[in-house]
């Protein structure tokens, strides 16, 4: 027996132990009266595609509502990680305009669109193929869910991690809206307005969103005086409801999404004298410093355009579903990654726009008086990106041009069967055709002469060779082009599992699923045609088990899972070169990973309570990363809020707080893959290029007025000001590295009034 096998069974034989223990205890315990509307909401979730009860779902998932939301001041996606188990967000090198996910310690190699994410963010349906925008999809919601664990069969598009389901609030046949406004240290504004607009009685609605957001910069560049790490985002929403006939409705939603702001707050934090270059000396930040010594401070600028139109049809006992979208991303920007005026490594250009366009069919039903139900459908989806990177090194200016082609088609279905009273069977399959187009056109130039000025001369710019003559790839004598054979790939993810539903309320689950990532083309950073064969799809293969209870009359309510995985073929980006850069994507072997995860929420009187912990314990066992810490990983992640209303005769006074953790993270491997094979990085390379562990305190205070429909609220974020590093610079190699600052102390108040 293998050790994968081995270890699959051990961990499905405790499952056996503590399950059972848990149903007892479950079985025995007080049951609510369902006469009594008393202890915690129902929390509905579509995690399977259609509406169930939180409880009555065999996913792992976390779910918040919109009062959730609003309590622990999640506004955008990053502060919704902070809230699950699992999951660790890693900044961009471009800002907060977009975000890497990893959960359960499967995180995509980069944000370029030759890879694909690992966690699939869906909006409404929507699938976010490139992450810029994604960041600000939290305006004005009415749900949002963490799925963890391979999502294959019925999210499809590369949720080998997992996925995040956000649903917003559609129009209603009722007037009505809200304004918030709030001010707050570094001269934060933030400004939400709400219309919604019943138009034809019962017939036809619409609903209106605005969102402005800004502040000063959490850093600051004497040098050139200006701020860094600032933000001034829009955002817009315009949505339609139309009820054709009872059986038929339509919904149509347009949103908007710009951004302006000066890049990250980077500066160099690690510094071996003797082994670095003595120049980057005067450079060396403080300790917990926030101020600058970038060479240049560029803005980054994002404007998105969202088109999603669904049709819901009532056929009998089925419901077809129609979701069109289509999606348009421009962005453009720049990064000063070693924050020094030495130009290192810098990106002076970062281009990315095109768009992409999605099309799926959902047919969902029940037979068999309720005991069976099914979900069937199909997919298209297709993208047309152009990104320009545009690096500068002290003597060459590398433009890495790609533009990546991707087509996907699918068709799944999923059925789960109560073969026994109170015991489904569920399975489900996908068969997935991705095809991958690439066309690529980089140049590159030399500078001459002062070779550590930030800002050469033209004159000192001079073209340089196109990278593929030499190496018999280019197609375009005179100029640079490559563009190789599409390439395809051929996957069937799937899913297979049994759940038990318990006298009361509760679910006792136990699922094998598999997922795939496409794999695809590699950057133009290459110098022999080596450096530019494709790399392959890599595999999660997922064993889990878990448990959702409720206790005393509704007043605890408990999730547990239990997972063993193995994460096949994995792609990682591997930098080859710091100068020239030279990166590649590698299926770089095999990890296994094992963990698992509790939350739980508790009435004690008025005052609520919620915590969560995630446990996560990722080894690489073959492959040249073998010995390597798995990058963008939390091992341990956990939470706990709290909630107090507080009823006085003018109103409402609501007091919450929340704490939430993460252990150390390696933002990049320990291991460096050389021309000689894989050599471990020191120990003063490996502090370079990770954070230790640290906790963030954010607090709430509101009081709603009895006789007015109006909130005050005081807030404060990162109370104890931790000072923590976002993302890593990859120059530890060179015995110096550089980070990006997390956010640091925030505080405001806000006014918020319903009408």
């Amino acid at each position: 027996m293998s050790r994968s096998m081995k270890n699959a069974a051990m961990f499905a034989g405790a499952s056996l132990v503590w399950l059972p223990t848990l149903a007892m205890a479950q079985a025995v315990g007080p049951q609510p009266d369902p006469e009594v509307a008393t202890g915690l909401e129902e929390v509905i979730v579509t995690a399977q595609r259609r509406e169930e009860r939180l409880q009555d779902v065999p996913v792992a998932v976390t779910a918040f509502s919109a009062r959730e939301l609003d309590r622990r001041q999640i506004t955008d996606v990053r502060s919704l990680t902070e809230n699950a188990p699992s999951i660790t967000f890693t900044a961009t090198p471009y800002g907060n305009n977009d975000l890497i996910l990893a959960i359960r310690g499967v995180a995509p190699g980069g944000v370029l669109p030759n890879v694909d994410q690992a966690v699939g963010t869906y909006v409404d349906g929507l699938y976010y193929a490139r992450p810029e925008g994604s960041n600000f999809a939290m305006v004005d919601v009415a749900s949002a869910e963490v799925l963890r664990g391979p999502q294959g069969t019925l999210f499809g598009r590369n949720t080998i991690g997992g996925a995040l389901n956000i649903t917003t609030n559609k129009p209603s046949y009722d007037f009505g809206g809200s304004v918030k406004v709030g001010y707050g240290n570094y001269n934060a504004i933030t400004a939400t307005g709400i219309v919604n607009l019943p138009l034809v009685d019962d017939k036809l609605a619409a609903r209106f969103v605005y969102s402005h957001v800004e502040h000063e910069g959490y850093g600051y560049n004497p040098t050139l005086r200006s701020d860094v790490a600032d933000q001034n985002d829009d955002f817009l929403r315009a949505s339609v409801r139309a009820d054709i006939s009872p059986d038929l409705r339509v919904d149509l939603s347009f949103d908007h999404y710009s951004g302006s702001n000066h890049q990250p707050l980077w500066v160099l934090n690690s510094y071996q004298a003797g082994l670095s270059a003595a120049v980057y000396a005067p450079y060396v930040a403080p300790a917990e410093t926030r101020v600058s010594q970038a060479g240049y401070n560029p803005v980054n600028d994002s404007e998105v355009y969202d088109f999603t139109g669904t049709i819901t049809a009532q056929l009998g006992s089925a419901t077809l579903k129609s979701i069109s979208a289509y999606r348009n991303v421009n962005f453009e920007g720049a990064s000063d990654l070693d924050g020094t005026p030495i130009p290192t490594a810098d990106v002076r250009v970062f281009e990315l726009d095109g768009h992409q366009v999605s099309q799926e069919l959902q047919l969902t039903g029940t037979a068999f008086a309720d005991r069976l139900n099914w979900t069937t459908g199909a997919y298209y989806f297709r993208e047309q990106i152009r990104n320009s990177p545009i690096t500068r090194v002290p003597t060459a200016i590398q433009d890495n041009t790609i533009r990546p082609d991707n087509e996907s088609m699918s068709v799944f279905a999923q059925l789960s069967y109560e073969l026994l009273p109170r015991l489904r069977l569920t399975g489900g399959v996908r068969a997935v055709k991705d095809t991958r187009g690439m066309t690529y056109t980089p140049a590159r130039f030399a500078v001459a002469g002062a070779a550590l000025v930030a800002e050469p001369a033209a004159t000192a710019i001079t073209p340089a060779a196109c990278p593929f003559t030499a190496i018999g790839l280019n197609e375009a004598p005179g100029s640079c082009l490559y563009t190789p054979a599409d390439i395809e790939f051929n996957t069937v993810p799937f899913t297979v599992g049994l759940d038990y539903r318990l006298p009361g309320d509760g679910l006792l689950f136990a699922k094998f699923s598999k997922g795939f990532r496409s794999g695809g083309f590699q950057q133009a950073s290459g110098t022999t045609a080596a450096f530019y064969r494709p790399f392959d799809e890599e595999s999660v293969a997922s064993y889990e088990a878990g448990a959702k209870l409720t206790f005393f009359e509704n007043r605890l309510r408990m999730g547990l899972s239990g997972y063993f995985s193995t994460f096949e073929d994995i792609q990682q980006n591997a930098i080859l070169s710091a100068s020239p850069v030279i990166i590649a994507v590698l299926n770089s072997g095999t990890a296994e990973i094992y963990g698992g995860e509790f939350e739980a929420t508790a009435l004690l009187g008025d005052l609520r309570l919620n915590a969560s912990l995630g446990l996560i314990h990722p080894e690489f066992t073959e492959g040249p990363y073998k010995g390597s810490e798995i990058p963008t990983v939390a091992k341990t992640t956990y939470s706990f809020s709290a909630d107090y209303p507080i009823e006085l005769s003018a109103g409402r006074l609501d007091l919450h707080a929340d704490y939430n953790y993460r252990s150390e993270v390696f933002f990049l491997n320990t291991v460096s893959i050389t021309g000689t094979g894989p050599v471990p990085l020191t120990d003063f390379q490996r502090r370079s290029i990770s954070q230790e562990g640290y906790g963030l305190l954010n607090a709430q205070l509101s009081f709603t007025f009895a006789n007015a429909p109006i909130t005050l609220a005081a807030y404060g974020k990162n109370l104890t000001d931790e000072y923590f590093a976002a993302r890593s610079g990859s120059f530890a190699a060179a015995n110096f590295n550089s980070i990006v600052v997390g956010s640091p102390r925030t505080y405001g108040v806000s006014l918020h009034y319903a009408f």
